[in-house]
């Protein structure tokens, strides 16, 4: 297997836990304290309004934008033995040194933020709960519990509607991706189906979500040990394209009809391509590329992905139209590319025009070592993300 600088990849989407991961509770260092939630109060359409995602914060204060947006990251606990005993979950807004921790069961999952919301899923062994925890007001709101385990969830942009990815407690079948009301009026309702077996793909260890850059579209991402399959739907499941190459790897990104992945490969570097859902034409954006992401810009979307050139780790941006990439300035020694919550478990949200440098390529739950960074695009200006946020 190929090794990226700080990552160890198992298969699509999963990192080895002994690559990031606490082994106790005390590595998460001080400044770091317990959080007991309580219930928010109001009407269910104030959780709506909390999570409705207005879009990014505006390019023009990046400070009073940075210290308004949640964040969070999430880390697998260890026991003595190794074995994973749980999860530990840290909340803050980006202005704030002390993040808020919950300890939360193995079988757990946070994504977001979505407006002021993280949400937060559990399972206990006999319920799958899902909670969304409104930052700003540092309180949660019960979204339900199905006997099913909830592998996966995200809301939709528009706050209504949360996506739920299931399968069976004793046989771990796939059950499809579900759709609950945000506000609890209504039941669950299925809207695509069980992804179907295919040998050219394997068993399908991981599901995940990701809407694309304007919010409009959700991908459904099914990965094998290598290769992954991408349905993507419009909101609501009223239609699906399947991407379901036996070549292509992790979702990267998508916009509209132009969907981004890396190749089918064990480890980073890898190829990046961009495959056309209208016809299914590809180019290739990158032919070796480490942490990737896709960001929106004043330019259009763009590739921002990691490369090893002679001089050391770069930064480099490619439209994804194939035009000429441009390089962004060198990335620090400790700093990595922060991806989606998919590849590190850890998110926050970043006006367009800038991408974030981060210790492992997550933000540190208590501000503590490497210095984190945010980039700038047009030009590759870099600011402290400590004095941005202060």
């Amino acid at each position: 297997m190929v090794e990226s600088r700080r990552l160890r990849w198992i298969g699509p989407g999963v990192v080895a836990l002994g690559s990031i991961g606490f082994v106790a509770a005390t590595a998460l260092g001080a400044g770091v304290h317990p959080w007991v939630l309580r219930a928010c109060s109001g009407p269910p359409t104030d959780g709506t309004a909390a999570a409705r995602d207005p879009g990014p914060p505006g390019v023009t204060d990046i400070p009073a934008g940075v210290r308004a947006e949640p964040w969070f990251r999430m880390d697998p606990v260890l026991d003595s033995d190794g074995a994973l005993g749980g999860q530990r979950l840290a909340v803050a807004l980006g202005g704030e040194r002390n993040a808020r921790i919950m300890d939360l069961p193995a079988e757990s999952f946070a994504a977001g933020p979505f407006g002021h919301v993280v949400l937060v899923g559990s399972d206990d062994g006999a319920t799958s709960r899902l909670v969304a925890i409104d930052v700003v007001r540092g309180c949660s709101r019960e979204i339900g519990e199905e006997p099913a385990v909830i592998r996966r969830a995200t809301i939709d942009p528009a706050g209504t509607g949360i996506y739920e990815m299931r399968v069976d407690r004793v046989s771990r079948a796939d059950l499809g991706i579900w759709l609950r009301p945000m506000d609890g009026r209504g039941p669950a309702r299925r809207v695509l189906a069980p992804i179907a077996a295919d040998g050219r793909f394997g068993r399908t260890y991981t599901t995940e979500f990701r809407w694309d850059v304007a919010g409009d579209r959700l991908a459904v991402q099914s990965c094998g040990e290598a290769a992954c399959r991408i349905r993507v739907m419009s909101a609501g499941g009223a239609s699906a394209v399947t991407v379901d190459a036996p070549d292509l790897g992790l979702l990267v990104g998508f916009e509209g009809d132009l969907v981004v992945t890396y190749g089918a490969c064990r480890g980073l570097p890898c190829p990046i391509v961009v495959t056309d859902l209208r016809n299914g034409g590809r180019r290739t954006l990158a032919s070796a590329a480490g942490m990737a992401v896709v960001v929106d810009s004043q330019a259009g979307p763009r590739l921002i992905h990691e490369i090893e050139t002679p001089s050391g780790r770069t930064l480099r941006s490619v439209p994804l139209d194939g035009g000429a990439p441009s390089d962004l300035g060198s990335i620090p020694d400790g700093l990595d590319l922060h991806l989606a919550p998919v590849g590190v478990g850890a998110a926050t949200r970043l006006p367009a025009d800038w991408v974030l440098l981060a210790p492992d390529g997550r933000l540190p739950a208590d501000r503590s070592g490497h210095r984190a960074q945010l980039r700038h695009l047009p030009d590759g200006m870099t600011v402290p993300l400590d004095e941005a946020a202060r």
